[in-house]
Parts: structure tokens; sequence; C-alpha cells
């Protein structure tokens, strides 16, 4: 059975920014880079070398954009918090980026 879990963030930012620098993963500052499937319909979706895939989907509110990650097929439960490390590190670069003022 395949294993998959959320995170959530908020960005005080605009949609089309935080977009565009989740769907730039080569511009991410973590080792591991996902490869891009797709950025379109309002997604962005990524696979991993170890085949488990993530979803991030957007939502405005209040002026901020909050990131849905959904990250799936998981073996089993041990991957969980490496992978939320993982997300971690990448939301953090994404907060170091795109809150510059």
């Amino acid at each position: 059975m395949a294993i998959s879990f959320k995170v959530h963030d908020d960005f005080e930012t605009g949609l089309g920014q935080l977009f565009s620098v989740l769907s730039d993963v080569s511009s991410w500052v973590v080792f591991d880079r996902p490869r891009l499937i797709s950025a379109k319909n309002g997604q962005v979706k990524l696979a991993f070398d170890d085949n488990t895939r993530a979803i991030i989907s957007f939502e405005l509110f209040e002026g901020s954009v909050r990131a849905h990650i959904i990250h799936e097929l998981l073996k089993n439960e041990d991957e969980i918090k490496p992978r939320q490390l993982y997300w971690n590190e990448v939301l953090a670069g994404m907060h170091r980026r795109l809150d510059q003022k």
C-alpha cells in the first residue's frame, strides 16, 4: 500500500511568483531536485528518483497564497519524516527567495 502525506505553507507573495518559483526546480537550493512533470491548470506535478511524486496546488486567501503539497507513493511510514524535512528545507528556501523586499 502506498502512503502519502500533506504539507501546507503560506506565502505573502503573488500566485504567479510562487507558481513560477515552485515550477522552476533547477533553481531550488536543495540536493535532491525532482523532475518537473507538468506546471499547468494551477498545479505543479513533480517526480522523484525514488518513484515518489508530489502535487502542489495553490489557494488564495487574504492577500496571501497557501501552497498545498501532497507527496505520494511512499513505500512505508518511515519515509515520511525525511520527506517532511526535505519539504521544510524547500519551503524555507522559497521564503528566503520570495520574502526579499
